[in-house]
């Protein structure tokens, strides 16, 4: 085995070795310290699958033998005493730790045995603290069976059990009397706890980068399923190079920082970074259904979520650290059902750090990152605290519900489960992935990624969020005019939807272009203004009501847009001058009360699909849907870089009036032309404040985004006027 020291500054130094397939140095290291006994604590999974590791001690290995020799037989060898617990957090209580102290005074234990914790991180943090309590501290030697233990539970003092609810709020530091790692264990591991591992070497790659980084991506490169388990895939297989190479990656990793901080209290405390939603997310599913590791993942997408909108990580540093914690949470998604938003947040909020920042009731604490290898230092312990609202906001964006809250699935073939599996295969695979699992390819918009397939012989269109979407509408609001205007025939029959996309039907046909509203084909000029006509006099659904939709996107976007002041356009007036044109526009239009009804809030053509027959269309894609001014709706259709034509808007308007049941005399249409074109200036409002923002999004564009802001504002400045008339 190769030798190490576990230097904990000036606490303890505590020698380790590391091998593959070495059980016979394990026991002979052991057997080193001369124990009158050997309290062998393991858990549920290393006594089922490692239950012989430790047969020999009671009979050989005494240390005589020379290298390469056979062992001495030793009938005066220590007894060996078993005490089974079960496998992950259940393991971890009060009522485990003291049946562990009974049942060791009833073997008759001295203050000259050893005790020995074989199995995985929760068993080691239980076993440590029963060893440190016991005659107020007895030798503890850890055997780990489980690759996160080998190189992140080993390389901490921490010991630890859950009470009253709550995670590892009860514990001490002891730093055991040897490290035994034995890498030839993880060949047996079922995949999630291989995964479990990975998960908090991903947290060394956030927070380090360098080779810690490198390392992370090229293991799971290599990552391939063990077909000798009959090709189930519930098995990952790593060569014993990779995983040697892990290990030490993680234990540099962790020894880097406790050479000088033993307690993990300053500089340690960024260990804890993602921990605390993701032990909010362990406890709110219940003990050992997320594998610490994973729920460590999620936990950081919770912080980087939350660094962004406070401005402390830019959208592109956001992507390249989410990028890293998808490449493995995209192959182990979170299990359903999911507990409830409330759920995890009650958990969150009795973390075991909390009150270290001094946090308010509606606030929150973990280590925060500016970008990979970049930690934001604090005077409290490396923690920053934040409005606990983001990790509520981004919680949803998951897919997690809100208490009481049910998600409707119309088809009698297709479940809740399918659906939720193609959403979230949209949103985590490539582009080149997905075309390889037979999806096709559609519109993909600013706001959305939509792709074709088919389930159970139904043919589906299935659409995955991007973080525009939440960025423009609160996550609560998304889908739910998709939803009703399925209900009322206006769009596809919506199958599911959640906060990360939905699925709906195929309608089988094309969408429309500019010219098609310009070609006075009077009988798709009915149609199309009989559907929005529908969709207008619906009720506003109460989770989307509010100012009207228009001005909340384009306060949204300018606070955007302002993060990064070296985006912004040379040839566009100043930030400040872009806001006030909005305010004014806004004074204007609220001393018309002009009508604000349901609105779609991007009723352009590519937004409406002409049935294949060409005798029925379908409105898609509602995510800025909500109240807003009718006339936004009714001037986007028509606005066209091609020659307008009166007539056929004249048609138009005039149709709609009539599925209103509104009067269509001759003066109420010239009423309903004119607050029509009041509302061009707006639409080119609304774009300009769009592209102004979208190179905080996609910075590698942000010249071709600056060119198109700056042409929406010359024609928004152009036409500004309209907004003076009536």
């Amino acid at each position: 085995m190769e030798s190490l020291t576990f230097a904990f500054a000036d606490k303890a130094q505590v020698p380790g070795f590391v091998g593959a397939d070495v059980q016979a140095e394990v026991i002979d290291h052991i057997l080193q310290v001369s124990p009158d006994k050997i309290l062998l604590v393991c858990d549920a999974g290393a006594e089922a699958h490692h239950a012989d590791y430790f047969k020999s001690l009671n009979r050989s290995l005494s240390g005589c033998a020379a290298p390469g020799e056979s062992p001495c037989l030793d009938l005066a060898a220590p007894d060996v005493e078993r005490y089974v617990l079960p496998a992950g957090d259940e393991c971890k209580s009060w009522d485990h730790l003291s049946n562990l102290m009974r049942w060791s005074f009833d073997i008759g234990t001295t203050k000259r045995s050893v005790i020995v914790a074989f199995g995985g991180g929760a068993l080691l943090n239980v076993t440590g603290l029963f060893a440190s309590i016991l005659f107020r501290g007895t030798k503890v030697i850890y055997v780990p069976t489980t690759f996160l233990a080998m190189h992140d539970v080993v390389t901490s003092l921490k010991t630890s059990i859950c009470f009253d609810g709550r995670k590892n709020n009860i514990g001490s530091f002891y730093a055991p009397t040897k490290i035994l790692i034995d890498v030839g264990f993880c060949r047996t591991l079922p995949r999630q706890e291989l995964f479990s591992g990975l998960g908090e070497l991903a947290k060394n790659a956030l927070l380090f980068g360098g080779k810690h980084a490198e390392g992370f991506v090229a293991a799971l490169s290599k990552e391939q399923v063990n077909a000798a388990h009959g090709g189930s895939g519930d098995e990952l297989a790593m060569d014993d190079k990779t995983l040697m190479t892990l290990v030490s990656l993680g234990i540099d990793a962790k020894m880097s920082m406790l050479a000088t901080d033993a307690y993990e209290k300053t500089s340690g405390m960024v260990f804890e970074y993602g921990h605390t939603v993701s032990h909010a997310i362990e406890k709110a599913y219940g003990d050992g259904v997320i594998p610490h590791g994973l729920g460590v993942t999620y936990g950081m997408l919770s912080t980087s979520y939350a660094a962004e909108r406070l401005g402390i990580m830019t959208p592109e540093d956001r992507a390249e650290h989410d990028e890293l914690c998808w490449l493995l949470l995209k192959r182990w998604p979170l299990p359903q059902p999911r507990p409830t938003i409330e759920k995890i947040m009650a958990f969150a909020m009795r973390d075991s750090k909390r009150g270290l920042t001094g946090e308010s009731d509606d606030e929150i604490s973990d280590v925060m990152l500016t970008k990979i290898g970049e930690v934001v230092p604090t005077k409290t312990n490396n923690l920053s605290k934040f409005p606990c609202a983001h990790i509520s906001k981004w919680l949803y964006t998951m897919g997690f519900p809100h208490e009481g809250a049910t998600q409707p699935v119309h088809s009698s073939t297709l479940t809740k489960k399918d659906c939720d599996l193609l959403v979230e295969t949209i949103h985590s695979s490539s582009q080149s992935d997905l075309i390889g699992l037979g999806f096709e390819p559609m519109t993909v918009g600013f706001a959305n990624h939509v792709w074709a397939t088919e389930k159970h012989k139904q043919a589906l269109v299935v659409k995955s969020y991007t973080e525009l979407a939440y960025l423009r509408v609160d996550a609560e609001a998304i889908g739910v005019v998709d939803i009703l205007a399925g209900e009322k025939a206006v769009g596809p029959r919506v199958l599911f939807s959640s906060s990360q996309g939905l699925v709906m039907e195929r309608v089988e046909g094309r969408t429309l272009e500019e010219a098609d509203m310009h070609k006075a084909d009077f009988r798709l000029l009915d149609m199309v203004a009989q559907a929005l006509a529908t969709l207008h006099q619906l009720s506003v659904p109460k989770v989307c009501d509010g100012l009207p939709m228009v001005w909340r996107t384009m306060d949204k976007m300018l606070e955007v847009a302002k993060r990064r002041p070296e985006l912004w356009p040379e040839d566009m007036p100043a930030l400040e001058e872009v806001c006030s044109e909005v305010a004014t526009s806004r004074q204007m239009l609220d001393r018309k009360a002009l009508p604000v009804v349901l609105c779609h809030g991007d009723f352009k053509p590519s937004n409406v699909i002409l049935g294949r027959n060409e005798d029925s269309v379908s409105i898609i894609d509602h995510e800025l849907a909500g109240p807003n001014y009718r006339g936004f709706d009714l001037m986007k259709i028509f606005r066209t870089e091609l020659k307008p034509s009166a007539a056929s808007m004249e048609h138009f308007l005039r149709s709609y009036l009539e599925s209103t049941g509104k009067p269509t005399s001759d003066s109420d249409l010239a009423d309903i032309i004119q607050e029509t074109k009041m509302f061009e200036p707006l639409t080119w409002l609304e774009a300009a404040c769009f592209f102004l923002a979208m190179p905080q999004l996609k910075p590698q564009q942000t010249s071709f985004w600056n060119e198109l802001a700056a042409d929406r504002w010359t024609k928004y400045m152009a036409t500004k006027g309209a907004m003076l008339t009536k």
